[in-house]
C-alpha cells in the first residue's frame, strides 16, 4: 500500500525562526487534541511525528475514512531547508514567472539542488523570454514549495480550509499546500 501526505509549506520562514514555529504549531495542535504531544513512529522514514489525537476530524474535511489505526498517521514537522515535492508522481509545468512559458524541457535540476545546497546560484533562465529567476519563484505543477518550515500530514484526507487558515494565522503566513504520494 502506498502512503500519501499532505504538507503545508511556509516559503517565508527562515531557518533560524523554524524551530521556534513548530514549537508553536505542536502546542497548538497538542491543546486542540488533535495531536498528541509524545514523539512516536507514525511518520514515513527515519523522523518521529505526533500521532493523531481524539481531536483530528476538526483538522479535515468530512471522510469516512478513520487513518487513525493506520501505522503511517502521524504530522511530521520539517525545521530545515527542503524542496517539498510531489514524491516523484510527476511533474507537467515548470512555468517562468515572467511570461509563464513551461520550462519542462529546461535544465533545472543543477538549480535545484543548489538552491537545496544553500548555494546562490539557483538561478535558471526561461527559454521564451530570457528572464532569469530563481529555481524558487518559477510556478511547478503540480505544486511543489521550497522552504525552511513545513507540516507534513502522513495518510490524513483533505484538510480543511479553516484549519489551514488558523495555521497561517499562528505562523503569520501564507501556507503553500504540496500533495504527495509515495
Amino acid at each position: 500500500m502506498s502512503n500519501i501526505y499532505i504538507s503545508l509549506v511556509s516559503e517565508k520562514i527562515n531557518s533560524a525562526d523554524s524551530k521556534k514555529t513548530a514549537e508553536k504549531i505542536i502546542e497548538f495542535l497538542s491543546e486542540r487534541k488533535i495531536v498528541k504531544k509524545n514523539l512516536s513512529d507514525c511518520v514515513l522514514g527515519s523522523s518521529k511525528g505526533y500521532a493523531p489525537a481524539e481531536n483530528y476530524r476538526n483538522a479535515i474535511e468530512k471522510s469516512e475514512l478513520d487513518f487513525s489505526e493506520l501505522k503511517i498517521n502521524g504530522i511530521e514537522l520539517i525545521t530545515e531547508r527542503q524542496v517539498f515535492d510531489n514524491g516523484g508522481n510527476g511533474l507537467e509545468e515548470v512555468n517562468c514567472p515572467n511570461c509563464g512559458e513551461n520550462n519542462i524541457e529546461n535544465d533545472w535540476g543543477n538549480s535545484l539542488g543548489n538552491w537545496h545546497s544553500g548555494i546562490d546560484t539557483d538561478k535558471i533562465k526561461c527559454q521564451k523570454c530570457g528572464t532569469e529567476k530563481s529555481i524558487t519563484q518559477f510556478e511547478f505543477k503540480p505544486t511543489w514549495a521550497f522552504g525552511n518550515f513545513g507540516i507534513t500530514f502522513w495518510n490524513w484526507t483533505k484538510l480543511n480550509p479553516k484549519f489551514v487558515a488558523e495555521l497561517e494565522k499562528i505562523i503569520g503566513t501564507e501556507l503553500k499546500v504540496v500533495n504527495g504520494k509515495i
